[in-house]
């Protein structure tokens, strides 16, 4: 598209508008699709209506305070931390750890690299589904491997206490393809000729590593910790198709909470209250990131 609008002209020195026609589609999609949910959102968060969704009422910011007063909603808040920490740095470990194992050439690493970006291209719930079996507390192979090692089986989704934690190593596990696709092309734009002459100074790899190799690689790792933090808060689909928030609401993570209000307390004005303050959280935290990570993030000239 680039090439076409070029050889037309299109976007030349004097010409600002001349792409317009060609970007209305994407905006229009971003408006309808992003934009005005957004904005229905917020218009829903500062009203109350009855159970059929009639005769709404103006509340101001009577459902902030609403969610903010019950218990729940901290209680869910308090496990959306909790799953983000099993999440986050299990994820980014092992997204690291096959991104160091791929990124260089060697006879079989292309089924390697297959074999680790294979969770990116496995959907959400044929994962979920294979999960499933494996860690059934009857007939999962998990529980089968821990027999053979002469270990108790654990009840890995239908415990309060195993739950979210297993949830969260699932969740971590689906994300590592593409978290190892992120860090492997960082990888491999570090220059050869840096490593190769630390080596020639007597350099360990553990220095070359932490010396070299992670303060380049830092600007990669800083975006895949941003993502990988701000999807943990947001994870919906493992949750719901493998406990629905339970057992016993172990597993009520907040963005459940979001779904369990709207479509099955029909409590719509909370909901959307409790989404539009996750969204704040989000923001806040991807500044906070910025603030605190970013600035110390190497970036070669």
């Amino acid at each position: 598209m680039a090439l076409v609008l070029a050889r037309k002209g299109v976007g030349r020195k004097g010409e600002p508008w001349s792409a317009l026609p060609f970007l209305l589609p994407a905006y229009g999609l971003f408006l309808l699709f992003m934009v005005l949910p957004v904005l229905e959102a917020l218009w829903l968060s500062l009203h109350r209506e009855d159970l059929f969704g009639r005769g709404r009422e103006w509340v101001g910011l009577g459902n902030f305070q609403e969610v903010l007063a019950r218990p729940e909603f901290w209680k869910s808040a308090l496990l959306t931390l909790k799953f983000a920490l099993v999440v986050a740095p299990l994820e980014l470990a092992l997204g690291l750890l096959a991104a160091l194992l791929v990124y260089r050439p060697y006879p079989g690493v292309a089924f390697f690299r297959t074999l680790f970006f294979l969770t990116t291209a496995v959907p959400t719930a044929v994962a979920a589904v294979a999960w499933g079996w494996f860690l059934h507390p009857v007939g999962g192979w998990a529980n089968r491997l821990l027999a053979g090692l002469g270990l108790p089986p654990q009840p890995w989704l239908t415990s309060p206490d195993l739950a979210l934690y297993t949830l969260g190593v699932i969740t971590a596990w689906a994300g590592v393809g593409f978290t190892a696709i992120l860090l492997t092309a960082g990888l491999q734009n570090i220059p050869e000729e840096v490593l190769e002459a630390a080596t020639v100074d007597g350099a360990s790899p553990w220095t070359r590593f932490f010396r070299i190799t992670l303060p380049l690689l830092s600007p990669t790792l800083f975006l895949v910790g941003l993502l990988v933090v701000l999807k943990s808060l947001t994870a919906f689909g493992q949750i719901h198709l493998l406990t629905r928030g339970g057992p016993a609401e172990s597993s009520m993570v907040w963005i459940y909470r979001v779904y369990q209000d709207a479509f099955f307390n029909f409590q719509v004005p909370l909901a959307a209250a409790e989404a539009l303050l996750l969204f704040l959280v989000l923001l806040l935290l991807a500044a906070l990131q910025f603030w605190l990570i970013g600035r110390r993030v190497h970036y070669a000239a």
